[in-house]
């Protein structure tokens, strides 16, 4: 059994199809040579249940947070970020933080390249497919793991 506190954290690599609108933001991206990070979670929860699990899905730099995702937004969100190393804080955020996750992640991001991370954090009230038993998170250089 895995531990609650900890997210599951998986690489991104060319054997993961991507979700349809992350695919399309990337290549968007790609198209204007931009470099930054892409965040989608995949969020299916009803915009009006209530409860204490309803997840917060953000991404922090230096404590200031870059973007966060919620049950309202369902499409990726990319921020620009300019080369160079930085120090990223990925987590999940609840109404009762003991539910909380979060992890860090150092990144050396050259001229073109997207961090993509996709999230999958744990929902209660899903009925048409399970949720995963902790918050899962797949993250990935893009074009490193271009297929060629």
């Amino acid at each position: 059994m895995t531990d609650p506190g900890r997210p599951s954290v998986k690489p991104l690599d060319g054997s993961k199809r991507l979700p349809l609108l992350v695919g399309w933001r990337l290549r968007r991206a790609r198209r204007r040579r931009r470099t930054g990070v892409l965040v989608f979670a995949e969020i299916r929860e009803p915009v009006r249940s209530l409860t204490y699990k309803a997840g917060i899905v953000s991404v922090r730099e230096e404590g200031v947070e870059l973007c966060s995702r919620g049950r309202g937004a369902k499409t990726p969100r990319f921020i620009e970020l300019p080369p160079g190393p930085h120090r990223l804080d990925f987590r999940v955020t609840r109404m009762k933080a003991s539910r909380s996750t979060s992890f860090l992640q150092m990144v050396d991001l050259k001229e073109g390249e997207i961090l993509v991370a996709l999230c999958d954090p744990v929902q209660s009230n899903v009925f048409y497919r399970r949720s995963p038993d902790v918050d899962s998170w797949v993250i990935g250089v893009f074009p490193n793991w271009e297929k060629r």
